[in-house]
């Protein structure tokens, strides 16, 4: 008897009896599934005529009286059919549970390679019948193209339209896509869409019909890992007061410890005495923290911050004259994403490229609060279960475990931990060489573009070619990962590999799958751990797919960015601390630190999302209540005309300044937390005040309207010129306690933390002096 899996069953039935967000018990399925699986037989020997005419009835039925759930079983027994026609695939009764799973709302965790894709088509299609409209929410726009094309034959075949929206369509192909039955998009376009419906003058300008149901694919990135970046709709000019380059070169002059310092955990930097006396001779100002020198101050800091804290290659990268943001969760370059509050422009300063114009913020939104919009939910992904309390809090979604079609026979080995990094380098490319000669297709995981570009030239020193894959090349992702299974095949990648893509074993030449499964299947290196264990198990989900043989190793070292980011070498037994061997270490409270930091570090990212997210839920109540005011004057007739059209303005006009006046209430909420108030409570007052001064206002000019007082010359419109969108990084460098805490959503010194940490840091001095 297997004792640790009677142990585990019984633990996972106690956790659900109270209230666990994680599903075990798939028995409630299963149960539907053998009704679905007893019409199958009936479905498999209709002619296609046949069946087109059973899934017409299934429309008729559910335009009548009848709920989607009195069809459930013959929808999906005739989809099942149908996919099998079509795609030559047959899903398999574990995709079909995580369909019901999804359908029930739920959020199905299916390990990589176990058919995501086509599992999602069996809740769109019954979710479709009603004719609302269903949004398969993808990760980029390569997969909501590749998917909806993929699965075009099955709607098509049962009657329904599938459209997809890429981001550079014109208005009029991305509405006529949305008014299809099934519609596959990112998350991101959509939100940016909506946030477009707010700027309309006209109704034929919107595109999005009211929202109905979702499904959201690779889950846990776009609702955890994306929550905090919110979707920005800008226009407007805004004058940049001081010249950015001539500050650049300024700052790049500046000597570490000598004219600036790093905070304890080289989270925050400051200028020195010594460099304020340097800034305040070369830009002529007697005091450089007077108050009629903020912007000035402001404008130091950011290039200080772009100089010491934001890395070429690790956090951006320089494509052609633009700064391209890295994402740090996947290593890819992130289309449209940039730094606010002026960090963008003096990151281009710093490079000496074009400043784009950052401009005002006309609307934002985050995605927890545009998911919130759909009246029904549902989504899937990989890794659902470490984050599944979140899951549950932020979105009411269960996690369901869903098994494997096949057993796993994935190797996953203990971690190999080096006291330094030139060890580490030197064991991993051991490794490399030694599976290589075996024929074994090796896929090495890595954090940064410059560490997956080091390790290539390590390789290349000892005569071995590889495949990088990292965001300088991310225009070829598909086509490289295609291959990484083949055999003999090395490729270094970021962590752009660990989403939406699929290696199967032997790559393009499918003769030679026995061979690599014999030789032991993909054998995964990662290069690093990540400040979420979801991120390591997906670089582990590339390897052991549908029953492959397979191996994962993770090889780290105590000088990784992870280990210095948050020093967690500190949190070690003294003794571990300044271990100088090049052999792996193996002490076991080595292990169990690491392992327990990670623990704190995600429990600290979901308390700063969580933060984050009660400010923001605040401005989205304001934001629902001027949208729903705006929309009954653009569809009403109370006004006609260059009137309406004014007014549609102002209510632009007012909303821009309120999240103006939002943005500088959060940037100097700290001193509510100084003051001995709560933070969060303040914001609140202020927001609430700042948001009836601008109902006040509207009230004021609609009223004026309706008694035909406002004078005609009164009428001109400013519209913006033109518009952007972008995703901001908010906050890639404060310390997530103290801005959780503070609520200080922008760059500068955190203030609340900052006293607790100069006395973490004199006590530190003093013991590591006594101990001396």
């Amino acid at each position: 008897m297997n004792f640790q899996k009677v142990y585990q069953n019984i633990s996972r039935k106690i956790a659900e009896s109270n209230g666990s967000p994680i599903e075990y018990d798939l028995k409630p399925y299963e149960a539907i599934l053998q009704e679905i699986n007893g019409l199958g037989a009936r479905f498999e020997h209709l002619p296609d005529q046949a069946l087109q005419h059973e899934a017409l009835q299934l429309k008729v039925q559910l335009s009548g009286k009848a709920s989607p759930d009195s069809i459930l079983t013959e929808a999906f027994a005739l989809c099942r059919e149908v996919c099998h026609r079509t795609l030559g695939m047959r899903p398999y009764d574990v995709q079909l549970l995580a369909g019901l799973a999804m359908y029930h709302g739920k959020l199905a965790e299916m390990k990589t390679g176990e058919g995501k894709t086509l599992a999602a088509v069996l809740p769109a299609y019954l979710q479709a019948l009603s004719g609302k409209g269903v949004h398969v929410l993808t990760f980029n726009d390569y997969l909501a193209k590749r998917d909806a094309e993929w699965m075009a034959p099955v709607y098509e075949f049962l009657g329904l339209s599938v459209g997809y929206i890429q981001q550079d369509m014109l208005a009029r192909d991305k509405k006529n896509a949305y008014n299809c039955d099934v519609t596959y998009a990112t998350a991101k376009e959509v939100g940016f869409d909506y946030l477009r419906s707010f700027i309309a003058y006209s109704p034929d300008e919107l595109i999005l019909r009211p929202f109905h149901f979702a499904i959201v694919d690779e889950a846990d990135a776009l609702l955890i890992d994306e929550a905090r970046n919110p979707l920005v709709l800008a226009g407007n000019i805004r004058q940049q007061p001081h010249n950015l380059s001539a500050i650049a070169r300024f700052v790049a002059k500046l000597e570490p410890e000598v004219d600036y310092q790093k905070g304890e955990y080289e989270r925050n930097v400051f200028l020195s005495a010594l460099g304020s006396q340097k800034a305040e001779k070369r830009f002529k100002v007697n005091n450089l923290y007077d108050p009629q020198n903020k912007t000035l101050l402001t404008a130091l800091n950011l290039a200080l911050q772009a100089k010491a804290l934001l890395h070429k290659d690790l956090d951006y990268v320089v494509k052609g004259e633009q700064i391209m943001l890295i994402d740090e969760f996947t290593g890819r370059i992130v289309e449209d994403r940039k730094w606010q509050n002026g960090l963008q422009a003096a990151v281009e300063a710093k490079e000496g490229v074009p400043i784009q114009i950052e401009g005002q913020v006309l609307n934002s939104i985050t995605l927890p609060h545009l998911i919130h919009q759909y009246p029904h939910l549902a989504g899937m992904t990989a890794t659902a279960q470490l984050s599944a309390d979140e899951f549950a809090d932020f979105y009411g979604l269960k996690t369901v475990v869903i098994p494997p079609n096949i057993t796993s026979q994935r190797i996953d080995h203990p971690d190999s931990i080096f006291a330094h990094k030139a060890a580490k380098l030197d064991a991993l490319v051991t490794e490399i060489k030694t599976v290589h000669q075996t024929q074994r297709p090796v896929l090495v995981g890595t954090l940064s573009v410059s560490e997956s570009e080091e390790i290539a030239g390590l390789l290349a020193q000892e005569g071995i070619r590889c495949t990088v894959l990292n965001a300088k090349q991310d225009a070829h992702e598909a086509e490289v990962v295609a291959n990484a299974g083949a055999l003999g095949a090395i490729t270094i990648a970021t962590n752009m590999a660990g989403r939406g893509t699929d290696i199967v074993l032997g790559g393009k030449h499918e003769g030679t799958q026995g061979q690599v499964r014999a030789l032991g299947g993909l054998h995964v290196i990662g290069t690093n751990r990540h400040e979420s264990r979801r991120i390591d198990d997906q670089l582990k989900g590339r390897a052991g797919r549908q029953g492959d043989p397979g191996s994962t190793h993770f090889m780290i070292s105590f000088e990784d960015h992870l280990m210095q980011k948050y020093d967690l070498r500190t949190l070690l037994p003294k003794k571990y601390r300044d271990l100088k061997q090049t052999a792996p270490l193996t002490q076991v409270g080595i292990v169990k630190g690491i392992a327990q930091a990670q623990r704190v570090i995600e429990g600290q990212m979901h308390y700063m999302r969580k933060t984050l997210y009660e400010y923001s839920a605040f401005v989205e109540k304001q934001r629902q209540i001027l949208h729903q005011e705006r929309q009954l004057l653009l569809q009403g007739a109370s006004f006609t005309g260059a009137l309406k059209e004014y007014l549609l303005n102002q209510y632009d006009r007012q909303w821009s300044n309120y999240l103006n006046d939002v943005a500088q209430i959060k940037e100097g909420i700290y001193w509510a937390r100084m003051a001995g108030k709560m933070p969060l409570h303040s914001f609140w007052q202020q927001a609430g005040q700042a948001f009836d001064q601008l109902q006040h206002a509207l009230d004021t000019l609609t009223e004026q309207a309706r008694k035909n007082l406002l004078e005609e010359k009164e009428w001109h419109i400013k519209k913006p010129s033109s518009t952007w969108t972008y995703v901001v990084n908010d906050n890639p460098l404060g310390n997530e306690i103290g801005m959780a805490i503070a609520g200080n959503l922008g760059l500068q010194v955190d203030f609340f933390s900052l006293p607790a940490l100069l006395v973490m840091g004199m006590v530190r001095k003093w013991r590591n002096k006594k101990q001396e």
